[in-house]
């Protein structure tokens, strides 16, 4: 199936009001004519006279500047796929490109060391009289769009490639989701490293609004809200759970042109859900949105605080009913049927697959299911129910889940119960020998009385007041901080290696 390129919405508005600023670049501005002319040039120097879908991704240099953005466009429009190299320990990047087989790599930045690659590409980053593209090139919808590389949950890199088609599928229905539109004023705030920042850049490109790049943005959040008056912000949940924390303690407010706040990453809790109720922001949406690299941005959304919000969710935080493409199945574990169900998704947004790895995509995504009407399915290995209203509860990840003293322990369910407690500004609970069985460890960041002398005692007391014995950590143990993922997600296990 032939599909026209994705971008040509966006190709139409730099024609037609060049001058429109379409990025703010650290204080830059730069015109859609700009933006649209720097991509052409990128997809210029990397259109093949073969099929697009068969040649290896092309990489692009980011390092957080419009730059990124223009040379992701020009790989798109050109039907071509990009895998994002980024700053990492040396010889990574080399050996990511190896495996993947790129050729071409697109230079963002000026001198220094790049991956070793057959061609540096350096597009012309200034201006331009040639003429703009009229549109992107047309895709198929199975050839690659970008390759992104995922660990999950097991550490073990995956190279998962995501299809033309799946974009095409999940962009309109997040410009919906969002309420994008010319107005709009939205904060990169993710590098382009991972797909989150697709769903801050895309969107809001194609529909003639504004995207702000401020190298500030994780220290100061609120001053760079306020300064660029962004009406649209995606935050990982743990950093806009902070954020919330730190707006309460202040008695600041939530910067008045925010219309949007999205939240996605991980489980939202309801002390999280909560807090944010307190600070009054009743006229701002909170979207919480679910989603993996596997199933291309996101695939499912719900409105948890501001209009059209529910007063309340009896059946727990939900992370939202499926986007229009996405068709989803709820399947029992053997050993706990009556209990919370794997999630499996299928539709035009999945992934191609793991590149050259093709045991754990046989494993990740299964075969044709004739009965069920559909070519494959992803096993998303997390564990949800379906409340009366047809939304989907999370309840944590199949391997997330430990036996302490035979008891089945979800990880999450620690976290709430943690969370909950005064005091307690973010929590991670993680599982670890200790002699010949497995303990139970949460790590908590603590802040006003609780922050000072014995907390952690007074918290283990309160829990066991509260929650079942197993759900009792063996040890709390405060620190100034929690490990994160690239992507903003906590890392359980890299916090556990940091502070045990």
């Amino acid at each position: 199936m032939t599909l026209p390129s994705v971008l040509d919405p966006f190709f139409a508005l730099a024609r037609s009001d060049p001058d429109r600023p379409a990025v703010v670049d650290h204080g830059v501005t730069i015109g859609y004519g700009q933006l649209a002319g720097w991509a052409g040039s990128v997809a210029d120097l990397v259109a093949t006279r073969g099929p697009a879908g068969e040649q290896p991704p092309v990489a692009v240099q980011v390092h957080h500047a419009a730059r990124d953005i223009a040379a992701v466009l020009g790989v798109l429009a050109a039907g071509r796929a990009y895998v994002p190299v980024a700053d990492g320990p040396a010889g990574h990047a080399d050996a990511a490109l190896r495996r993947l087989g790129c050729r071409e790599l697109i230079a963002t930045a000026g001198p220094g060391a790049l991956p070793a690659v057959d061609r540096v590409l350096r597009p012309n980053w200034g201006r331009t009289q040639a003429p703009l593209r009229e549109a992107g090139e047309p895709v198929r919808a199975e050839d690659p769009a970008y390759v992104l590389f995922t660990s999950g949950s097991t550490g073990a890199p995956k190279a998962a490639a995501v299809p033309h088609g799946a974009l095409h599928a999940v962009l309109p229905p997040l410009r919906r989701q969002y309420g994008v539109g010319p107005g709009t004023v939205a904060l990169n705030f993710h590098r382009m490293d991972g797909d989150t920042s697709l769903e801050e850049v895309l969107p809001v490109l194609l529909a003639g609004g504004l995207v702000v790049l401020d190298e500030d943005s994780e220290a100061d959040l609120d001053r760079v809200l306020t300064g660029h008056e962004i009406t649209l912000v995606n935050l990982p949940v743990d950093y806009w759970h902070v954020w919330t924390g730190d707006l309460l303690d202040s008695g600041r407010t939530v910067p008045a042109s925010l219309d949007t706040v999205v939240v996605g990453g991980e489980a939202v809790r309801p002390d999280m859900l909560e807090r944010w109720r307190r600070l009054g922001a009743d006229d701002v949406v909170l979207l919480n949105t679910y989603g993996s690299t596997e199933t291309a941005l996101v695939t499912h959304s719900a409105v948890l605080a501001g209009p059209g919000a529910p007063a309340s969710f009896p059946a727990g935080v939900p992370i939202g009913r499926p986007l229009p493409s996405v068709r989803q199945m709820l399947v029992p574990r053997p050993d706990a049927p009556d209990g919370p169900a794997e999630l499996l998704l299928a539709g035009p947004q999945l992934a191609l697959g793991y590149v050259d790895d093709p045991e754990r995509t046989a494993e990740r995504f299964p075969a044709a299911d004739p009965a069920r009407g559909t070519g494959r399915w992803y096993r998303t290995g997390d564990l949800v129910t379906q409340a009366p209203d047809g939304s989907l509860v999370f309840h944590g990840r199949i391997d997330h889940q430990v036996k302490i003293r035979g008891h089945r322990v979800d990880l999450l369910d620690v976290e709430g119960a943690l969370g909950r407690l005064p005091g307690v500004t973010a929590v991670a609970a993680a599982g670890h020998r200790k002699g010949d069985h497995t303990a139970l460890v949460a790590f908590v960041v603590l802040t006003g009385p609780a922050g000072s002398g014995d907390g952690t005692a007074d918290l283990r007391e309160r829990l066991r007041e509260a929650v079942p014995a197993p759900l009792v950590p063996d040890r709390i143990v405060a620190v100034p901080e929690l490990v994160h993922t690239r992507t903003g997600k906590v890392d359980r296990a890299g916090t556990l290696d940091r502070y045990l």
